[in-house]
């Protein structure tokens, strides 16, 4: 989806805290430090934003911007509103720091290593131990692995973790390159593509711009014996007759003297592997005669579930889930231009679902698989089957890849690239190869993985949107920032995919296909935004086919109660120009309303009336691509989920309930 340029506006919190904070801080403070198994979680945190000034915990918790700018400000009780956005910003630009203080058992301190570690740890930080530097990190999207000295480890320990603005910390880099679009964040300097966490945090025409330092997963230390399985993954070569051949990577530690792996799933065959000394990372060949298929929802089949045990002589047990099941992108040429659909072990599916965007908070509680409990029982009892990880927000924890696995829905995952070209220099790449390293192996052994797709809009933007004029880009100029984007998504990271990605489908850029032409429609997937952006009619919906519909959608705003929770005000009192981030405008809506002589005499009306519009545009889409096979074999609606009280193309609201339907 591409958007513009955002105005800042407004959950309520409880400590009058900075939302940027909260995200850090509703992980941790609540909770003393608590060991699980291997692992220590690292619970409670103490912030710092100046090394003169220390907070002992969250009763205390304050903040003092440097020079004095904004101070004593923290009566702003509403998230969303245009003076809290503008106090979060400046919260964003300031250097600080959080602690936390930890013990180690007599048993924890036998480990034969210790190891720190962070998942989705925003963004650039410098890591202490004791004091002791440990290393810094530049990549949110990656795992952060951090080895503990023995020596360095006390009676009492603590982790020191020194954050730096990110849009600061990228600037003076920034200005020594081309200017890059990042047509969605507002500031005049575009830092954005230059800074590996979510894109959408520096604005969107869906949510408000909420840049973030600090963590989504609570950070743990991990005790690793001298020989450890630390992960067993199996996936699907091919199923010739139905008898499955499995390709199984095993990775770990095997020891001075190497040891004897088995490895067996069910009552199948038992498999020994002698594995020599120290770390191996190995494929093995595994079969199971006649085996059980996963398959996704509507196809009238289940998605079936294996596990299989890996583990040394005398050891303990690694245990692994895992479907048996074959994905295939069809692209060929036919009669109609080029074909644009999914097989799954050998049989074309038609999909339908929806985009989801990244919830701007922890993956914790309720959103430990990042998504809600509401929002993954209505993806469930909606009868979707696919659904497609935008590429502007984040990649999801493991937990929803598994929910995934377990409910028969196929995830189309975009790497998070969006809507603007990329540095692709030396330095880039090396940030970003352990990225992709780390997620695609992380994510393609699930059998819920359909596709990788490298980037959101961003080949239908460098041809079609203007860039050359807008950024005054030379021949040469342009001629080299093409040539970096087809490197890096057309070579880059198709090669990471082919080599550790284990026969998932690539595709290089979403969509295949610009909207504005209706030749397109006969070729790959389209995102079709002549509804909205193009001002076409809503009925337009039922007779522009694509042959796969990955992208559509029609605003609403949010509904009367979400308005009112968050910013304190009921509708009719508030001006709803206001909560629209689209460049199109308030009056856009309201054309389309008049035009299907829905009311609009009042707020109240204009929130119900758009929610009941978006529904019968979302509706009619369905019935006539689902009508419409083999021409059209999916259909994946723009947006799942709400991620801020402004006019967006969510069909639920922030509370993960279903707007109004027609």
């Amino acid at each position: 989806m591409h958007h513009q340029k955002q105005s800042n506006h407004l959950i309520k919190t409880k400590r009058n805290i900075p939302f940027s904070l909260l995200l850090l801080l509703c992980l941790s403070i609540f909770s003393p430090i608590s060991a699980q198994n291997d692992t220590l979680l690292l619970k409670h945190w103490n912030f710092r934003n100046d090394s003169s000034i220390k907070f002992e915990g969250a009763a205390n918790l304050n903040v003092v911007v440097r020079e004095n700018a904004i101070k004593n400000d923290w009566d702003l009780s509403f998230r969303f509103k245009p003076r809290s956005i503008a106090f979060h910003d400046s919260v964003a630009s300031l250097k600080h720091e959080i602690v936390c203080e930890f013990e180690l058992s007599s048993k924890q301190k036998k480990a034969s290593s210790i190891e720190l570690q962070f998942q989705f740890l925003q963004t650039f930080a410098d890591v202490y131990l004791n004091d002791k530097f440990l290393g810094s990190t530049n990549n949110a999207f990656r795992i952060w692995k951090f080895r503990l000295n023995k020596k360095l480890l006390k009676r009492k320990n603590v982790i020191r973790i020194e954050f730096k603005p990110p849009r600061e910390e990228v600037e003076e880099l920034v200005k020594k390159n081309i200017p890059l679009p990042a047509d969605n964040q507002s500031d005049a300097l575009k830092t954005s593509p230059f800074i590996r966490q979510p894109q959408q945090e520096f604005g969107w025409d869906f949510c408000v711009p909420e840049i973030y330092t600090g963590f989504r997963v609570t950070p743990q230390i991990v005790f690793l014996p001298k020989a450890v399985i630390e992960k067993a993954s199996v996936f699907t070569e091919s199923i010739p007759h139905g008898n499955a051949k499995l390709k199984v990577r095993i990775k770990g530690n095997s020891g001075k003297r190497g040891r004897l792996l088995n490895l067996q799933t069910e009552n199948h065959e038992l498999l020994k592997l002698k594995l020599p000394a120290g770390e191996f990372d190995t494929l093995v060949n595994y079969t199971i005669p006649k085996a059980r298929l996963w398959w996704p929802k509507g196809t009238g089949r289940f998605p079936e579930m294996y596990t299989m045990n890996a583990w040394f002589s005398g050891g303990d047990t690694t245990t692994t889930r895992f479907g048996v099941r074959t994905v295939d992108l069809i692209q060929e040429p036919d009669s109609i231009g080029e074909s644009f659909y999914f097989k799954v072990n050998n049989e074309a599916v038609f999909m339908e679902g929806a985009n989801v965007v990244m919830p701007n908070e922890a993956f914790t509680g309720d959103r430990v698989t990042g998504l809600s409990t509401k929002e993954l029982d209505y993806v469930y009892h909606s009868n979707m089957n696919m659904l497609r990880i935008w590429g502007g927000g984040n990649y999801l924890p493991d937990e929803f890849y598994t929910w995934a696995d377990t409910s028969g829905i196929l995830i189309w995952q975009d790497f998070m690239f969006a809507c603007t070209y990329y540095p692709v220099d030396d330095d880039f790449l090396e940030i970003l190869k352990p990225e992709l390293e780390y997620q695609i192996q992380r994510l393609s052994a699930h059998p819920c993985l359909a596709l990788f797709c490298g980037n959101n809009e961003i080949n239908v933007a460098r041809k079609n949107w203007g860039w050359e004029q807008t950024y005054e880009y030379s021949v040469p100029k342009k001629s080299m920032l093409d040539s970096n984007y087809e490197f890096l998504f057309e070579r880059f990271i198709k090669g990471y995919v082919q080599e550790h990605g284990m026969y998932i489908p690539y595709l290089p850029s979403s969509p295949v296909s610009n909207w504005g032409k209706t030749k397109d429609l006969n070729i790959g997937d389209n995102h079709d935004w002549s509804i909205w952006h193009g001002e076409y009619p809503v009925d337009s919906i039922k007779t522009r086919i694509p042959r796969f519909m990955s992208e559509f959608g029609f605003p609403s705003f949010p509904s009367s109660h979400i308005i009112e929770e968050h910013y304190g005000l009921k509708p009719n009192y508030m001006n709803l120009a206001e909560l629209v981030k689209s460049y199109k405008g308030l009056n856009l809506l309201l054309k389309y309303l008049n035009d299907n002589r829905l009311p609009a005499g009042s707020s109240e009306q204009i929130i119900q009336s758009s929610q009941i519009l978006q529904a019968k545009v979302y509706e009619d889409a369905k019935i006539s691509h689902f009508n419409a096979q083999p021409r059209c074999m999916g259909t994946l609606f723009w947006q799942l989920n709400e991620v801020a009280p402004v006019m967006s193309w969510s069909v639920l609201d922030l509370d993960g309930n279903p707007k109004l339907k027609p």
